[in-house]
């Protein structure tokens, strides 16, 4: 999904939603998946305002009631929130936000000292000598962050929990754990109390809320298709036809889509739900099967020879970089500073 801005409303997100009315997924449903999906990926951002219901609907060609649901739907599970009289915005990241609004009180602090300095007579060589000079003489901090990522599936979880120790910093531990594993209190849940900082999807984010102390910092990451999926697809025959399984169905149409973008060179391609009844069927006949993070189940019904591969994400290394590297070092100082104060 690539946004652009309502030149009649230059406030308000335009949103290429497409509707595919082949999918076996309801217009509702493929609204709701493609603003998730966008939300998850990053191409709708946080604090964004949504077209209204009737815009949407009129764009879309659909009736203002299914948008309704659409939207109620995602304000249900905390991706939108809605302000009578100014529109629905996509939810905003609370912990993140709060991290750069400290970001840019450091900022300004620096800038007095500059203005101090410069005051008291010093070059801008000479303040940064002695900036320095006190930096050489502090001790290195030595404090390690406990991260917990929360995702939905485990084997993905841990997946993407690689793909970020990777980018972060060796002494940070990442452990994983699921929502469905929080309903269990005395575990899980627990081990997400504790940590200093508490990872998961933006979709999911106001679900974690609910679940764990007020205290707790959250962030989100963003996915995005992983390079062996970008390849994987890239390598598909032209004249292959190629089958799409998911067991989300709200996230089907998004799904199709994406593989139209990144194997455009196949003509042949057809998207079905887990449970379709004509799936044994649809599988003997498929050159390729791409089946969704999640729809492992699908694998046990797959001819042995037929070409397969899941359609997998990874955290978005650019966000990584701009978002979550400064969020974590933020906490790592605030850390830092409590343990000075208590050994003080």
């Amino acid at each position: 999904m690539t946004k652009a801005l309502d030149a009649r409303r230059p406030n308000v997100v335009r949103l290429p939603i497409r509707i595919d009315r082949d999918l076996p997924v309801s217009v509702a449903l493929q609204v709701q998946g493609q603003i998730e999906y966008g939300v998850i990926s990053g191409d709708v951002t946080p604090g964004e305002l949504l077209p209204s219901v009737r815009e949407l609907a009129a764009e879309l060609g659909v009736s203002p009631v299914t948008i309704s649901a659409a939207y109620r739907a995602l304000q249900e599970k905390g991706v939108i929130r809605t302000v009578r009289g100014s529109g629905s915005f996509v939810r905003e990241d609370f912990s993140v936000d709060s991290y750069r609004r400290d970001g840019a009180r450091l900022e300004r602090a620096v800038t007095e000292v500059v203005l101090a300095a410069e005051r008291d007579g010093l070059t801008r060589a000479e303040l940064l000598q002695l900036v320095q000079g006190v930096t050489a003489q502090l001790p290195e901090p030595e404090v390690t962050l406990d991260i917990v990522l929360v995702g939905v599936y485990p084997a993905a979880t841990i997946a993407y929990a690689a793909s970020l120790a990777r980018r972060l910093r060796p002494c940070d531990p990442i452990q994983t754990t699921t929502f469905d594993a929080l309903a269990d209190p005395a575990t899980a849940r627990a081990a997400v109390e504790a940590a200093d900082l508490v990872l998961t999807f933006a979709h999911r984010a106001a679900e974690l809320e609910r679940v764990v102390a007020a205290d707790v910092p959250i962030a989100t990451i963003r996915l995005t298709p992983s390079r062996a999926t970008r390849v994987a697809l890239a390598e598909v025959e032209p004249t292959a036809s190629m089958l799409l399984v998911s067991a989300v169905p709200a996230f089907l149409p998004t799904f199709r889509h994406a593989v139209a973008h990144h194997a455009a060179h196949v003509d042949h391609v057809r998207a079905v739900v887990l449970d379709d009844p004509h799936l044994e069927t649809l599988l003997r006949d498929a050159d390729v099967v791409v089946y969704g993070t999640g729809t492992d189940a699908v694998l046990e019904h797959i001819p042995v020879n037929t070409p397969t591969f899941e359609y997998r994400h990874e955290p978005d290394p650019a966000q990584i970089e701009r978002s979550l590297r400064p969020t974590i070092e933020h906490l790592r100082n605030r850390k830092a500073r409590r343990h000075a104060r208590s050994s003080g």
